[in-house]
């Protein structure tokens, strides 16, 4: 091998040249000479080597932001020569595995436009006004409006999992390139729904600005995605992906036949977090921890003390005399008797300190026969009532730790937006698409900081008035918890009129022994 061959292989100089292309292409350099310096440099490049280049911008202050606006041009320039060194699986065939389903679906999707929709729009144009081929495009627009379906599953399935193994900078891009095309597809679907129509152009224009990021996106998670989860998922991730894609939906197929791994395939399954690039993006983790969320706030320790003292002392609790106490202390403290709860109701004529005389600190029991009982201060609870209770509360409950990472869901079956188990103990900023992640922040922030206690928003979804409400949760000393999420769909409420009384409930009746029916309460 020459020298020249030589310094070709060498890893550093590979990513020093695919960063060189990647800021080519960032700040404006032509296409053709970013494809020209990548064809005399490479003949083959790994998806791990892109991945670090794009991370390396990213540590550099890119925001992954401007990433996901040239995305498609890095594609472009890498086409045709990235290697997948790990071969698809006998698994990712098998009806049913998530690869599979992934797959048949890009294979409809791209069917549904080379097929159908991109035909018809060409038919309509060149007829003039055939109202057939007209409505022939509306239908498939609307089809194509189902492939949320599928970016959701990639959104609440795979990308929490990527986040486990640290590749962290992908999933953000790819999530702003998913709302990207949703917003083409509703765009497309509006302007051929318009009365009177607008200019043929201008429907072209957008459908073919869709079919392009669509197109683009199947190679991506085909391409690039793919193999590089395979180097660190395990047999048992692809289960409960397996398992948590239901509830979301498929798009344009019908529910696959189920797969699941083999307890054999389990019990040999070993997890792969040494691979190749989990290795490489750990080691950037750190330095990239401020970069993932562009303007992360601060928490002010100052403010945020100031702020828990000022909690207390509205709870009744006296407050430390000495600046020397430490968080810790507060966090292991007993419940101070004299501290007036919330919860707790003072009788009238009463002082805070009598009202508090019977507090009880909640705990957990266990009663003769070894069950669990939750003993609140207002009564108790064993876990199947507990448990009842959150399958029927009108509202989807979503609790994230005072680490800011998701703790715990509710789920009724009927979540407004989906929440699968993969999210749990993924850190909450990376549940949001880029566009809002730093308003996230900022209420995550005034919560720590104690600057307000809670955040309320309404929003037209799916044909729903939903109403989101997020409130900071404090423990009985007065120390941040967390953050609950309560959302509500609030449609019907909002189209209640006069007023429905109790005592506008029918009256019940009850059999009577000769068998015929009459009110209860018995004669007037």
């Amino acid at each position: 091998m020459s020298a020249a061959d030589q310094i070709k292989h060498n890893a550093v100089y590979r990513q020093q040249k695919i960063v060189e292309i990647l800021k080519l292409l960032h700040n404006g350099g032509s296409f053709e000479k970013a494809k020209a310096i990548f064809d005399e440099t490479f003949d083959q490049v790994d998806v791990a080597e892109i991945t670090s280049a794009e991370r390396e911008l990213i540590a550099s202050g890119l925001n992954p932001m401007e990433i996901q606006h040239l995305c498609n041009v890095h594609a472009a320039v890498f086409k045709g020569k990235i290697t997948d060194e790990q071969t698809t699986t006998p698994d990712q065939e098998q009806p049913g595995h998530p690869v599979q389903v992934l797959k048949l679906e890009n294979l409809i999707i791209g069917s549904l436009l080379q097929d159908e929709l991109l035909p018809c729009l060409k038919k309509w144009q060149q007829s003039g006004s055939d109202d057939v081929y007209l409505q022939r495009m509306r239908k498939a627009l609307q089809d194509l409006t189902t492939i949320d379906r599928h970016y959701t599953r990639k959104e609440n399935l795979i990308f929490p999992l990527m986040d486990k193994y640290g590749i962290t900078a992908p999933p953000k891009v790819m999530w702003g390139v998913d709302d990207q095309i949703r917003d083409l597809i509703k765009q497309a679907n509006k302007l051929v729904a318009q009365e009177p129509l607008p200019d043929k152009y201008v429907i072209e224009t957008a459908i073919e600005a869709a079919n392009k990021e669509i197109k683009e996106m199947i190679f991506k998670e085909e391409e690039i995605m793919v193999p590089m989860v395979n180097e660190v998922f395990t047999v048992a991730d692809w289960g409960l992906i397996a398992a948590e894609s239901d509830p979301i939906g498929y798009t344009l197929i019908a529910p696959p036949l189920p797969w699941r791994p083999t307890a054999a395939q389990l019990a040999a399954a070993t997890p792969q977090v040494d691979s190749k690039i989990a290795n490489e993006l750990n080691e950037m983790a750190q330095a990239l921890a401020d970069q993932q969320t562009p303007g992360r706030l601060k928490i002010d320790p100052q403010v945020k003390n100031y702020k828990v003292k000022e909690f207390k002392e509205q709870l009744g609790t006296p407050a430390p005399s000495s600046a020397s106490t430490t968080d810790t202390q507060a966090a292991t403290a007993e419940p101070d008797p004299a501290v007036v709860r919330p919860d707790v109701a003072t009788p009238a004529g009463s002082s805070a300190k009598e009202a508090m005389a019977d507090y009880q600190p909640t705990q957990l029991l266990l009663n003769a026969q070894g069950q669990a009982q939750i003993a609140f201060n207002n009564g108790q609870l064993d876990l199947g009532e507990l448990t009842g209770i959150f399958k029927v509360l009108p509202v989807d409950l979503t609790f994230v730790d005072a680490n800011d990472q998701v703790a715990w869901f509710s789920d009724d079956g009927d979540r407004v937006f989906p929440r699968t188990k993969a999210v749990v103990g993924r850190a909450v900023i990376n549940c949001h698409p880029p566009k809002s992640a730093d308003r996230v922040l900022k209420i995550l922030s005034d919560f720590h900081q104690g600057l307000r206690d809670h955040a309320d928003f309404w929003i037209d979804f799916r044909g729903r008035r939903v109403y989101i409400r997020y409130f900071a949760v404090h423990d009985e000393q007065g120390q941040y918890a967390g953050c609950l999420e309560v959302t509500q769909d609030i449609t019907k409420i909002q189209q209640l009129t006069g007023q429905k009384r109790l005592e506008d409930e029918p009256t019940p009746t009850v059999k009577d022994p000769a068998g015929a029916d009459s009110e209860a309460g018995g004669d007037d």
